[in-house]
């Protein structure tokens, strides 16, 4: 999960989360872009990056289910 470039280019903290299909995290990686972010929004993030991902697996599985055996 990222944001679009218009959006990623006016935030003060950038982060990107990276999933796999059972819900674990692969990468995470968070930046202040205007300088120190407080720490307490990184839970929020992640479980916004959690949703969308969720979001993100579902449609996945109902385009690849029909052609081939996920393996998750």
């Amino acid at each position: 999960m990222d944001l679009d470039y218009e959006e990623d280019s006016q935030a003060a903290m950038d982060a990107n989360f990276v999933g796999a299909g059972k819900g674990g995290l692969i990468e995470v990686q968070a930046a202040g872009e205007a300088g120190p972010f407080p720490p307490e929004k990184l839970p929020q993030m992640l479980e916004l990056a959690r949703q969308g991902m969720a979001q993100l697996t579902r449609i996945q599985e109902a385009v690849l289910a029909p052609c081939m055996p996920l393996p998750w």
